[in-house]
């Protein structure tokens, strides 16, 4: 007896599923394309986050709550969502820094008022680019990035480089500013 199973490739082009009043939908649509993205999720309760993730395309994601470690430091989005009672700026911005990639960007559900603004200013603080927020009822969305570190180098003098083979080259050494 001859076993066999065909696997049908998915559609190229996926529409995601949403429903009208997914109160998760705006956050969600601020991350952008989620074709090749591994995500990380920081919540208390964060499967509504992870599924919404994974129907619009997610490639991969992991979820941990607010105190916990991320087990990797290579996320290219990092998605949390935070209430006022359990709500720590200096907590989250440790764990989202121990697990961003140097490309990744932050995606952000804060409650609204002081606690969004202490945040702000402590992603602006440690290096990210922080777009616009946005404003809904109790609460602040925002997006952020670290910016591309290669454009904060500034090379130096021209110097002699001894390469494996033993043959001396002229290079360029960079410096950080």
């Amino acid at each position: 007896m001859t076993q066999t199973s065909v696997a049908i490739p998915p559609p190229a082009s996926v529409p995601p599923a949403t429903e009208d009043n997914d109160p998760l939908d705006p956050l969600l649509r601020l991350a952008g394309d989620l074709q090749t993205v591994r995500a990380l999720v920081i919540a208390e309760r964060s499967l509504d986050l992870l599924c919404g993730l994974i129907r619009r395309g997610c490639l991969a994601a992991t979820a941990i709550r607010p105190d916990g470690k991320p087990d990797a430091d290579d996320y290219g989005l990092v998605v949390a969502s935070s209430k006022a009672a359990e709500f720590s700026p200096d907590r989250l911005i440790r764990q989202i820094g121990g697990a961003l990639a140097p490309t990744g960007r932050v995606v952000a559900s804060i409650p609204m008022g002081r606690p969004a603004a202490a945040f702000i200013r402590r992603l602006r603080l440690n290096g990210f680019a922080v777009l616009p927020p946005v404003h809904l009822p109790n609460l602040t969305l925002l997006r952020a990035k670290l910016p591309v570190v290669a454009m904060n180098r500034k090379p130096l003098a021209p110097r002699r480089i001894m390469t494996a083979e033993g043959v001396e080259r002229q290079g360029q050494v960079c410096a950080d500013w």
